[in-house]
């Protein structure tokens, strides 16, 4: 081999040697960058898995503040109507009372003061009537409306939760239910 090719050979093997090395910096290049990617999706499922504890604390809570309407709702009648029947006990005995003493009195007065003791029984016996009909029709209203504050906040954060599901687009939907698929199921409590 002479002078020439052994030049022509080195001139060469310096630009295959160049050539690897660029291809050695494409390569470190390329990955930078898939590193650079893969940090971009660790970011996104974290990401998600975030949205995903957001959507099933979501779910949560408007089936807790379901359960505590509901709840709230059956005690609220339960008291008022437990309250009526009370008052109404209460009244019956001051009316039997007052019956027996108007009885007695009516005895022993003459015919005008008797009539007057009979108009008396009706007239009791009407505003008797008139507090049933007054404490049914209150029960009767108030049944399920009577609400404490923290019972109306979950009902109106029920009713928020209610209404984005309602809005939710069917991808949306179809997330939410992966999500809830795959929630983690909540153990049941140890006996004490």
């Amino acid at each position: 081999m002479n002078q020439a090719e052994l030049d022509l050979f080195n001139d060469k093997l310096d630009a295959h040697a160049r050539e690897v090395e660029r291809f050695h910096g494409e390569v470190a290049n390329l990955t930078r960058q898939i590193g650079n990617c893969d940090k971009l999706v660790r970011l996104a499922n974290s990401g998600l898995g975030q949205i995903d504890q957001k959507i099933a604390e979501a779910v949560r809570v408007n089936a807790e503040a379901l359960q505590a309407a509901d709840h709230a709702a059956t005690q609220a009648s339960q008291a008022a109507t437990l309250a009526t029947r009370a008052a109404v006990d209460d009244m019956v005995r001051t009316l039997g009372a007052a019956t027996e003493a108007a009885r007695k009195t009516s005895l022993s007065l003459n015919l005008l003061q008797f009539k007057t003791g009979g108009w008396i029984a009706v007239y009791t016996v009407l505003v008797l009537l008139c507090c049933l009909a007054t404490g049914w029709l209150t029960s009767w209203a108030l049944r399920g409306q009577a609400l404490t504050p923290d019972q109306a906040h979950y009902i109106e954060l029920g009713k928020a939760h209610e209404a984005l599901l309602a809005n939710a687009s069917d991808k949306e939907l179809k997330q939410i239910n992966a999500i809830r698929n795959r929630a983690p199921k909540t153990k049941p409590a140890q006996d004490k």
